[in-house]
């Protein structure tokens, strides 16, 4: 088990653009998807922050920061937040993904001892970016993409010291879990799951 301090970073900064309205506050089962991810880091993380240049978050109790360059990617998020975290091991969680479980991240965890980035992979290769494991130690390689200007997240996660771990090996894995929510129809999916 990792004693080691964990900051648990949220990334809420994406436009919605297909959703057409803020899907970090949509509702589901009474609760916002925002606070689904935060409520799966609570129990592995000692602080818990929301990557954002919205200050809408007051009710969740977590400081927000924004990120350093106007620039709409999550790997922009993602180096900015490490940047500020005062900790080695820094979890990032996406806001539309509320099927994601504590469980799942601790595995992530587990298998992120030797790499700077851990993230899952699924059988046909698809990774899955924003529900990783992303240390200090990714820094340097997160910049160097970003001063390139190429923003694509899955090519820097590539070229790093990286761990993809087989999500759909687990035993508690189910096809659902990385459900992300990007439009009304994957909404309206996840309520009828």
């Amino acid at each position: 088990m990792n004693t080691n301090p964990i900051t648990g970073f949220v990334l809420a900064g994406g436009q919605s653009r297909r959703m057409g309205i803020d899907k970090s506050l949509m509702s589901l089962n009474g609760k916002t998807l925002i606070e689904y991810s935060i409520d799966a880091l609570r129990p592995l993380c000692n602080s818990i922050i929301i990557s954002s240049n919205n200050s809408i978050y007051d009710f969740t109790g977590c400081e927000v920061w924004p990120d350093e360059l106007q620039v709409q990617a999550p790997i922009v998020g993602i180096y900015s937040c490490l940047k500020r975290s005062k900790t080695d091991i820094n979890i990032i969680l996406s806001c539309d993904m509320p099927l994601i479980s504590t469980t799942i991240i601790e595995y992530l965890l587990e298998n992120s001892v030797n790499h700077h980035i851990t993230v899952p992979v699924h059988q046909n290769g698809f990774i899955e970016p924003l529900c990783g494991i992303y240390k200090q130690s990714a820094i340097a390689i997160l910049k160097e993409f970003i001063d390139k200007r190429n923003f694509r997240l899955n090519d820097c996660i590539l070229v790093s010291s990286h761990c993809l771990v087989p999500a759909y090996q687990l035993s508690f894995f189910s096809p659902n879990t990385f459900i992300n929510i990007n439009t009304h129809e994957d909404f309206n999916g996840l309520q009828s799951l």
